[in-house]
């Protein structure tokens, strides 16, 4: 865990985010990591890429967060449509 990270249980006794995660590592010996680097082109990268400025922007007033279930569907139909004609 980083430095300083609290593993304490959270609120109504979640277990903290990170550790669920490494426990999901931890348990999943299939699971492979692979590094992509940004902006290379790759549709689904590129995506992932989109919605995080998205919420972004949501997070700093620039796009109303009511406004998200209706933007989310568009961005994610448009990333599969690259992605299927990348692999076509």
């Amino acid at each position: 865990m980083p430095k300083g990270y609290d593993t304490h249980l959270r609120s109504q006794g979640r277990t903290p985010t990170l550790t669920r995660l490494q426990m999901l590592v931890e348990y999943t010996p299939s699971l492979t990591f692979v590094h992509e680097k940004a902006h290379v082109g790759n549709p689904l990268n590129e995506a992932a890429d989109s919605l995080a400025k998205l919420g972004l922007r949501a997070v700093g007033g620039k796009v109303p967060v009511d406004e998200i279930p209706r933007l989310l569907p568009l961005w994610a139909i448009g990333a599969l449509g690259d992605y299927r004609s990348s692999r076509a």
